[in-house]
């Protein structure tokens, strides 16, 4: 596999306040280039986790993002901008891969332990 370098297009955001909304980094982000995806990972109870992602539709739009947002605050709070990792689906599917051998691994020594069972010494006392 080779991997080309291309711009990164997505952002990672830190720091996001509580009391933002979806809609308003969509509004921040959008007004730098077209959105393809945006983020807000949530918690259990329903509030979001205080960071987001922001993908772009090309790496020049991101890194325009990039720089004019670098010293943004919202709600008073400094957003953190960081480039993410964008080899998401990739890692996940090796790890999909790996769980998957691992399985087949533990059902062929299950299945060998119940045709040929370990020999045990028993003590009586």
């Amino acid at each position: 596999k080779k991997k080309t370098k291309k711009k990164p297009t997505k952002i990672m955001v830190r720091n996001v306040p509580f009391q933002a909304t979806r809609r308003e980094l969509l509004q921040l982000f959008g007004s730098y280039g077209q959105l393809k995806k945006v983020r807000l990972p949530k918690k259990f109870d329903g509030n979001h986790r205080g960071f987001a992602f922001v993908e772009f539709l090309t790496g020049q739009e991101a890194l325009t993002a990039m720089t004019a947002l670098s010293r943004t605050h919202l709600y008073g709070r400094h957003l953190v901008l960081e480039w993410a990792e964008d080899d998401e689906d990739e890692t996940e599917a090796q790890n999909i891969a790996a769980l998957r051998e691992k399985a087949q691994r533990d059902i062929t020594a299950t299945t060998a332990e119940a045709i040929h069972p370990p020999n045990k010494k028993i003590r009586f006392q």
